[in-house]
């Protein structure tokens, strides 16, 4: 993987600093939302621990228990994104968007994944959605977004110009 990538999305995910927040869909899940809590919040204390492939295995056991909790499909592609599982995160967040459509969090997540494969017209796609779902976001991303254009436009100059 080259730098680039990985330079971009540490300026994405430092300048967001987007804790995950539960979102309206997961407020009025079944019966299992309290088992799905408990299992991300299980997940958020291995993932402190530096216990990635637990907290992988603990999300997939809160999806499974409700395959309709956005924050748990969220959770689980953040987690692939620290595994650098790119298309497997990129597969979760879909399925987190296709369970709560404003969920800017998913966005953002797949904007991360999109910058890590070098897809930067979809990261920009997914990152204009987050803008339009969370406009009190709007000026970090436009931060990410213009520091975007300036790699890119740099990425033809030899070094130091």
């Amino acid at each position: 993987m080259s730098a680039r990538p990985v330079a971009l999305a540490a300026v994405l995910a430092a300048a967001l600093s987007i804790p995950l927040q539960v979102h309206a869909a997961d407020a009025t899940q079944p019966q299992s939302a309290p088992e799905v809590k408990s299992l991300i919040a299980a997940s958020e204390a291995q993932l402190a621990e530096g216990k990635v492939d637990e907290a992988i295995a603990t999300l997939s056991n809160a999806v499974a228990a409700d395959p309709k909790s956005s924050q748990a499909y969220t959770r689980l592609g953040g987690a692939r994104l620290v595994k650098q599982e790119f298309s497997a995160a990129i597969g979760d967040f879909r399925n987190a968007l296709a369970a709560d459509p404003n969920n800017a969090d998913a966005f953002i997540g797949m904007a991360l994944a999109y910058l890590h494969s070098a897809d930067y017209a979809l990261a920009r796609a997914a990152l204009g959605e987050a803008r339009r779902l969370a406009p009190d976001k709007a000026p970090k991303i436009d931060e990410v977004l213009t520091y975007m254009d300036q790699r890119e436009g740099n990425a033809g100059l030899p070094a130091g110009h």
